[in-house]
């Protein structure tokens, strides 16, 4: 299939979450806050680099007022752990009120990143076994 005709939010549950993954592995965080803005029906968060005073140890943050999410370097953009994090927190906030704790939002992060990790293995094996069929 063609990545330019394909419709993310028409994939399954699972094939979503390793998308979105991967889209943000690959430097494509905008496009993955995007389509997840738009599955949870969102506006989507501005983001940018570079932290606040106050929030210097913190690797990412959610403005509720700005609907903005800060990263501490490029390192942060691009690390889907911090990246879903924060989109729980956007998600969460949808009623102009902060309503997702830490450890949610971790196992929100959490389950993105697993999903993306079984369909890695699973796509390894399969690359494995096509190229070991009929080798004795």
């Amino acid at each position: 299939m063609n990545e330019e005709s394909l419709d993310p939010l028409s994939l399954d549950e699972s094939s979503f979450k390793a998308y979105i993954v991967s889209l943000i592995l690959n430097k494509e965080t905008e496009k993955a806050v995007e389509i997840l803005s738009a599955k949870y029906r969102l506006r989507p968060p501005s983001l940018s680099i570079g932290i606040s005073k106050g929030k210097k140890k913190a690797l990412g943050v959610y403005s509720v007022e700005a609907n903005a999410i800060s990263f501490k370097d490029n390192e942060q953009f691009f690390n889907p752990f911090v990246v879903l994090h924060e989109m729980y927190h956007c998600i969460r906030s949808t009623s102009g009120t902060h309503r997702g704790n830490e450890k949610n939002a971790d196992r929100f992060a959490i389950d993105y990143i697993r999903t993306f990790n079984q369909f890695a293995r699973s796509s390894a094996i399969d690359e494995a076994s096509y190229f070991t069929e009929g080798v004795d």
